[in-house]
């Protein structure tokens, strides 16, 4: 059954304008979880209408709220900020990162254990982490838009796990979770970001093992694009595999605590929850060690970078919290295409550059004709500016660039 029809864009960010109006006044209340813009749920269904979202860890009747903490006169049919109607939902959020072993009855986890071995080549939707932490997912092999070198994309806890973490850190396949030790080691820590707008890093290679582009069980991602509501999106994750979803939320603000950072208050985040209709029994689009899978559209465009889901187990509940990519990409400087460097000058040889100096401007010095006098008292005197007042014969001038020995030259001859 195919979800709700994509709405306006026109309408999306009018919806977004309306609700940060409202936006940090309503994350302050208690109980409140996180705000979005996303489809109205109407008897337990997602609808084509666009609403402004309250998102609580336990609904209540309007009966049972003081008139304080009721959303705009009502949480029912009638509520709404600038047209837009509001509608309240029963959700809690954590890190998808992984609590504990796998059911090993689960035939998702049974699917799951090749994704938690040893893999060659390495390739998006493995098992992979900092030594210290359990286990996440590689999202991808991207490019270093520096350098060009390949690099593993995935999540902050994942792939840091600490706000002591340090650039250089081992990265692991698989994470020890799944019997990663040192002795697995393929990438080091290179960049890393934890703030209201990702949880993402990037690690470098060290060619201990070949790569490829491809995701496991899907296609090699093509380029990103923008989340737009209504739109069905895939990831390829270590626990839950090849899962399929669709957004149905926007703009969305969630806090998240973290075990070693605290509380972090995300901004313009993407809610995904599993296709209509619902509720979607003993289906799961995401859980704990999936964190760091990439969400990609039909035409394999990055939409996300999966960090987090629901924390109630009900089938009802079942979502999957992920950061824009655009953003991702831009702040740990990656592409998902390789990247062409383009080739770099070659190091100056190691010649005798006084000499070389001297023989364009006296050739006579390097032809075996005696120098004249004013000759040999200017090239005495380059030679002296070259190598300094210590240095025991021309032999032993430093390696200077042309600029400089150009410069130190004019300054002889004026």
């Amino acid at each position: 059954m195919p979800g709700p029809k994509r709405p306006k864009k026109a309408d999306v960010d009018a919806a977004s304008a309306a609700l940060d109006q409202v936006r940090h006044g309503w994350m302050r209340r208690p109980g409140v979880t996180a705000v979005d813009v996303g489809f109205k749920i109407s008897d337990g269904q997602l609808t084509d209408e666009v609403a402004l979202r309250v998102h609580v860890e336990r609904k209540r009747p309007v009966s049972a709220l003081a008139a304080e903490d009721v959303f705009n006169d009502g949480d029912g049919p009638n509520a709404e900020v600038d047209g837009f109607p509001v509608d309240v939902i029963e959700a809690d959020y954590a890190p998808s990162g992984t609590s504990g072993m796998l059911d090993l009855a689960d035939p998702e986890a049974i699917e799951s254990v090749n994704r938690k071995s040893v893999v060659t080549p390495l390739l998006g939707g493995i098992s992979c982490a900092n030594e210290r932490v359990t286990a996440g997912t590689l999202g991808s092999i991207v490019f270093d838009t520096d350098t060009g070198d390949p690099m593993i994309l995935s999540n902050w806890h994942v792939l840091a796990g600490d706000t002591a973490a340090a650039v250089g850190e081992s990265i692991i396949q698989p994470g020890r979770l799944d019997g990663g030790t040192a002795a697995n080691r393929v990438a080091t820590l290179t960049r890393m970001e934890l703030d209201s707008r990702m949880d993402a890093a990037v690690a470098t290679l060290d060619g201990s093992r070949a790569h490829t582009r491809d995701i496991l069980g899907l296609d090699p991602i093509s380029g990103m694009s923008p989340a737009t509501l209504g739109t069905t999106v895939t990831k390829s994750g270590r626990t839950t595999g090849v899962t399929t979803g669709v957004i149905d939320g926007v703009s969305m603000s969630v806090a998240i605590n973290y075990r070693s950072a605290g509380r972090v208050n995300f901004t313009n985040q993407i809610r995904i929850v599993p296709l209509p209709p619902w509720p979607a029994q003993d289906i799961e689009i995401s859980r704990g060690g999936d964190s760091g899978s990439v969400w990609m559209t039909e035409g394999r465009n990055a939409v996300g970078l999966h960090f987090a889901g629901e924390t109630n187990p009900a089938p009802t509940a079942e979502n999957a919290i992920c950061s824009p990519i655009e953003p991702i990409a831009q702040e740990l400087r990656f592409s998902f295409s390789p990247v062409i460097q383009p080739p770099q000058p070659p190091a100056p040889p190691e010649v005798d550059i006084w000499r070389r100096l001297i023989c364009l401007l006296f050739p006579s010095l390097c032809s075996g004709s005696a120098p004249s006098d004013r000759e040999a008292a200017v090239a005495g005197a380059i030679a002296q500016a070259l190598t300094g007042p210590t240095a025991a014969s021309p032999q032993a001038a430093p390696a200077r660039t042309d600029a400089e020995m150009l410069e130190a030259i004019r300054q002889l001859l004026r």
